[in-house]
């Protein structure tokens, strides 16, 4: 069973999944919707408004996963090496290891054993509706930052789109060759049970690796592209977040304002939550409104008005644990997956979200030692100062710094994941609105407002439509259901437990 089923957090209410958060595709409904969850007049229905026999409705995670695996049992190994080999003067090598993300398959290829090893990244096509514009821009981030800065960043060895690397020798693909970093994803169980003199050299190392990403200062808000005039100074084109590529919704538009960045992605935000649910039922989705409500609101706040205008820092949108690189003793070797960075306003450049314990483990230990590192390198470290101020304010900072703080945490978490904007909301803000409980406050939220209630009776009506399309074509059981009963019945059968 794949690790990233097993990591799925768990509630105590249905939640939206986290696949789309990691790049699995994700039908786009072409809506206007305002955040309060009201249809505005331009909104087309057809897409949400689906019959019984489920016109309309996205396809569920497993139907993308089959369709993705298809793709990758598509792709032949020898021409693989083929073409790795036409890279490295016509050596013969081996494909040792495969690998695949959301919008990515991995071949590792080894040569002789005194040369490094390679990864021959090969775009997922079904999974991306532009690959190469993404991978033009990771390749001139990851140059650039070889350049600029002492990042360790996998070395680029070659790119194109003109592969041929089926079985049938049909089509071409977008391909990256890159060298393997040596090492293995940072595990953060490991992490937090490891020798304290690793982890304080690990959270060092990480700081200097977010320091160095906030000298990089831009002018506008974009994605790094090559110079039309083949210099080595990229330039800013289109913002390519995550979160549009899953949705196959276009780039956004090159920003100066900070602002205007943040409604933009606050409307991708809304756009995760026009799915319909399985086994949502009219409370889950009230709560969603509720919540999204108040979170527009927030998008806002967190930016600063006399920083509109920037600056804008590059920023790794997907720094994870597992795309840290590390050795035996938590040394990080290296930094993967640039694709999708971009440079952001500098309210919403913070600590990665499982540092400062606003993703779903919600870990405070690995926060408060990361903090206490970062205090400590202030002391002889101008820029680390200057993190350490414009994350947490001074030391004396009162209730109003330290909100503003957590507000801009949880925010850049959303920003990450944008299917957790709710449970974030509900998770961290909620109780400062009142000290009601939640169920009141909603109830409060939706008294008086008729176009509200319908709202939410409706989107109610198309979940049960949706759950009663997936069972009649047989896709309500997903394939982690399907392996979990799987696994209690072979453990009834042997007496396990």
């Amino acid at each position: 069973m794949p690790a990233s089923m097993l990591d799925q957090p768990v509630r105590s209410h249905p939640s939206r999944t986290h696949a789309s958060d990691d790049g699995s595709s994700v039908q786009a409904v072409d809506t206007a919707t305002s955040a309060t969850g009201i249809k505005t007049p331009e909104t087309d229905a057809t897409e949400i408004e689906a019959g019984p026999d489920g016109q309309g409705f996205p396809t569920t995670d497993d139907q993308d996963h089959e369709i993705k695996e298809e793709f990758i049992e598509s792709l032949d190994p020898d021409a693989v090496c083929a073409l790795a080999s036409r890279y490295n003067n016509g050596k013969p090598c081996q494909v040792v290891n495969k690998d695949s993300g959301s919008f990515n398959v991995c071949f590792f290829v080894k040569f002789d054993q005194d040369e490094p090893e390679w990864i021959v990244r090969v775009a997922i096509e079904t999974s991306l509706d532009n690959p190469w514009d993404k991978l033009l821009s990771e390749v001139t981030t990851i140059q650039y930052l070889e350049r600029n800065t002492r990042i360790p960043v996998p070395h680029v060895r070659a790119h194109g789109r003109n592969a041929k690397l089926t079985k049938s020798g049909s089509g071409t693909q977008v391909f990256l060759i890159a060298d393997r970093i040596p090492g293995e994803p940072l595990d953060k169980k490991r992490l937090i049970e490891a020798e304290e003199e690793h982890r304080r050299n690990f959270y060092s190392q990480l700081i200097d690796i977010l320091a160095e990403l906030r000298k990089l200062e831009f002018p506008s808000i974009g994605s790094l592209m090559p110079n039309p005039n083949g210099s080595p100074h990229p330039v800013l084109g289109p913002v390519m977040p995550m979160s549009a590529a899953t949705l196959r919704l276009p780039p956004l538009p090159i920003l100066s304002s900070a602002k205007e960045y943040m409604r933009h992605q606050f409307g991708l935000v809304l756009e995760f939550f026009l799915r319909p649910v399985r086994d949502f039922d009219i409370n889950d989705i009230r709560r969603e409104m509720f919540a999204l409500h108040h979170m527009e609101r927030i998008f806002q706040q967190v930016i600063d008005p006399q920083l509109d205008e920037g600056p804008f820092v590059l920023n790794h949108l997907d720094l994870r644990s597992a795309n840290t690189i590390v050795d035996e003793n938590l040394r990080i070797q290296g930094i993967i997956d640039w694709e999708f960075t971009s440079t952001i306003p500098l309210q919403v450049f913070t600590p990665p979200s499982w540092i400062t314990g606003h993703d779903s483990t919600k870990n405070k230990q690995m926060h408060t030692e990361f903090r206490d590192v970062l205090d400590g390198k202030s002391r002889t470290d101008s820029l680390c100062d200057q993190l350490s101020r414009e994350w947490y304010g001074q030391l004396d900072a009162d209730k109003s710094d330290m909100d503003q703080m957590e507000t801009a945490f949880c925010v850049a978490h959303v920003l990450r994941r944008p299917t957790e904007a709710a449970d974030t909301f509900c998770d961290f803000f909620a109780q400062k609105l009142s000290d009601k409980p939640l169920d009141d406050m909603i109830s409060n939220y939706f008294n008086g407002q008729e176009a509200l209630a319908l709202e939410a009776r409706r989107r109610a009506e198309q979940c049960e439509r949706y759950a009663q399309y997936l069972k009649k074509h047989g896709l309500y059981e997903t394939r982690l259901e399907k392996w979990l009963a799987k696994s209690k019945e072979f453990k009834l059968k042997w007496g396990w437990t």
